[in-house]
């Protein structure tokens, strides 16, 4: 299975609010109704790149909704994961750490140098024309 599209979506409610609020961090996602609680914890490693404690599964079933026609529709059916995260880790905190922000000067992030040179150069070049 392909471990990009095993995690759909995070899933967002009071409930997983509540659960994210608690000390040890749980988190919701809309996960591949295929995938097992093994390809679950290894795709949300190489997301978030934090190893994830413990992955606990639930298969919601479809129910009755209704459309105003004499025959009812269903919604889909869906399976979410509750992820708990390490004491002490946090994914807003280590999915931001890797891009530079706003603040970081050219001496900290090199990347951010290079493409300054590449844009002083394409200028350069537009101008000479």
């Amino acid at each position: 299975m392909d471990f990009t599209r095993i995690i759909i979506r995070p899933l967002h409610s009071e409930k997983t609010y509540a659960l994210q609020s608690l000390a040890s961090k749980k988190y919701c996602f809309v996960v591949d109704i295929k995938a097992t609680k093994h390809d679950i914890a290894i795709a949300f490693e190489s997301i978030y790149g934090i190893h994830p404690v413990k992955v606990a599964t639930q298969i919601r079933k479809p129910t009755n909704i209704r459309t105003g026609t004499a025959k009812p529709g269903y919604s889909k059916m869906l399976k979410l994961a509750y992820v708990t995260l390490p004491v002490g880790k946090d994914i807003s905190n280590s999915a931001t750490t890797d891009k530079p922000t706003a603040k970081t000067t050219k001496k900290e992030h090199p990347d951010l140098a290079k493409k300054e040179v590449v844009k002083k150069e394409v200028v350069k070049k537009e101008a000479d024309k």
